[in-house]
């Protein structure tokens, strides 16, 4: 169940030209960031994270554990290692008492169809999750989708973190992420959940794409992939950089008292609302670890 709520998670960052960010003449790709400067007694770290990656993809490098191993906190979007608050989490994935999966669609005849396509080209039963939100379909879709072993960067640090006893926080609940969905009209959910198995094949290679990007660690380009996205455009402000914004008190606050390593979905950093501007805006340094 952690992994299904894992990916659930994930799945808001992965339906995911800052000219002056830099002081380089050209941006420089990293997945890690020194934050230093303005009023810090100490550097934080800022990670940008691909929340399931084919395991032959994964990398982590030694600056990266290195500076994982030299913080105090490590901050994720959610924090899954908190026992009471999955359970709550697991609660709200749970449609109210008598409303139904079909309630998104127009007829019985459509979601029929829809059934079926989700059982010829998943194998999966949509009647198992009749009761749930559709979100968690939308995420078991995904998760199907992936053809490879996959690695989870969060699983993997909160690991590294307990062993290290290196304390764990989140920077919002997966609550607060699964509310930005029930804010949805119900045609729009059924226009996500439809074009999750309409586009299979095209979100492969979109995936593929994204694997690309992260490896070469271009996040300006992943930040534009994710925000161009079909399922993107007319949220961007709530599924990114909104997000980033609310995000931003909180880490101010934790990397005033100690050295943190922030890990957010890479999408998070670009753009002109993403993490590296804003902390850049805010009056921090910003230096890129390779």
């Amino acid at each position: 169940m952690t992994k299904v709520m894992l990916l659930a998670i994930g799945f808001i960052a992965q339906w995911l030209n800052v000219s002056t960010l830099f002081a380089q003449s050209n941006p420089t790709q990293s997945l890690l960031w020194k934050v230093s400067g303005k009023n810090l007694k100490q550097a934080s770290y800022l990670f940008g994270t691909i929340h399931a990656i084919c395991a032959d993809d994964y990398f982590f490098t030694p600056k990266m554990n290195e500076a994982l191993s030299d913080s105090k906190k490590l901050l994720l979007e959610v924090d899954l290692s908190d026992a009471t608050a999955n359970i709550a989490l697991q609660q709200q994935m749970m449609l109210p008492e008598g409303a139904s999966l079909k309630d998104y669609f127009n007829s019985e005849e459509e979601y029929k169809s829809f059934a079926e396509n989700v059982k010829k080209e998943f194998e999966i039963d949509v009647n198992f999750f009749s009761k749930f939100k559709p979100f968690m379909l939308i995420s078991m879709l995904t998760m199907k989708s992936q053809t490879c072993e996959t690695q989870s960067y969060e699983m993997n640090l909160m690991s590294t973190a307990k062993k290290q006893a290196i304390a764990i926080d989140g920077l919002e609940t997966g609550i607060s992420q699964l509310e930005i969905f029930d804010r949805m009209s119900k045609e729009e959910i059924k226009s996500m959940l439809q074009s999750t198995v309409q586009q299979a094949d095209s979100a492969q290679n979109t995936f593929k794409t994204m694997i690309n990007l992260y490896k070469n660690q271009d996040v300006e380009a992943l930040y534009k992939l994710i925000a161009s996205s079909p399922d993107i455009a007319g949220h961007e402000s709530e599924l990114i950089s909104g997000r980033n914004v609310k995000w931003m008190n909180k880490l101010i606050y934790e990397m005033n008292d100690k050295t943190c390593f922030i890990a957010v979905g890479a999408g998070h950093l670009g753009g002109k609302k993403g993490l590296l501007q804003l902390l850049q805006d805010a009056g921090y340094t910003l230096e890129a670890v390779n």
